[in-house]
């Protein structure tokens, strides 16, 4: 039994017509008795949207950016809670730039206020313009002194995501549950990718970038595709 992970937003879905070429491959590799999991930076709440905008059959979702990983009955296998005692310091860092909006990361989605005690993450989301060299330094002293947490950054085009998350937690950690849960080799696991977010799943697996990336994940992977479909399991077995 295989394992295909694939990163959703510029990866499985780049366009319309694509997708559904990405779909029949799929569903071929999962009748081979394969399974297949898509994982996101979104929230469950968004990505299950899109698999039923999409057609998409798949056997696990996960979601936040590795934070929360759910099985195709939208049962939760495993979430890494964020410990609550930093919140407060890195809340603080919103006096220093124009935030665009705070993201507190449940179970089922982001909200953009607190609901409960039972977060997953954080994150703050600024327009780059709007990103002050203030900011940047006071999160960097967050990140020295509170080294058993993750201050992660995500760029993009026109905002980056600030995020806050317990150590470690990435995409790599609902696969590395998955592997054991499942009892797969490692060799038997491909992944694909095509952002920041996505290197430490591509550099502990064997990975795939999609599309134009950068060099950091180029250097990581065994190679790239324009789409997933395109991928030889044969070949690369």
């Amino acid at each position: 039994m295989k394992l295909i992970v694939s990163d959703f937003d510029g990866t499985y879905f780049v366009d319309d017509i694509n997708i559904l070429k990405n779909n029949q491959y799929i569903d071929k590799f999962r009748f081979n008795n394969n399974l297949f999991m898509l994982s996101s930076g979104r929230s469950f709440k968004s990505l299950k949207e899109m698999t039923i905008k999409y057609n998409i059959k798949y056997d696990y979702l996960s979601c936040c950016d590795g934070s929360i990983l759910y099985d195709n009955k939208d049962n939760i296998l495993i979430k890494f809670s964020l410990n609550n005692s930093i919140l407060k310091k890195f809340l603080s860092l919103k006096h220093f730039a124009k935030i665009e909006r705070i993201q507190y990361s449940y179970d089922d989605d982001y909200y953009n206020e607190r609901k409960n005690n039972d977060l997953i993450g954080c994150n703050f989301v600024i327009k780059n313009e709007n990103i002050t060299n203030k900011f940047l330094k006071e999160f960097d002293k967050l990140k020295e002194k509170y080294t058993e947490f993750d201050f992660l950054i995500y760029s993009h085009d026109e905002i980056t995501f600030f995020c806050l998350k317990n150590k470690g937690i990435n995409k790599s950690s609902t696969i590395k549950y998955l592997k054991d849960y499942l009892n797969l080799n490692y060799n038997d696991i491909y992944v694909f990718g095509d952002n920041d977010n996505d290197y430490p799943m591509l550099k502990e697996f064997n990975g795939f970038y999609i599309g134009q990336v950068n060099n950091s994940i180029k250097e990581v992977c065994k190679g790239g595709f324009n789409q997933v479909y395109e991928f030889d399991l044969e070949k690369n077995d």
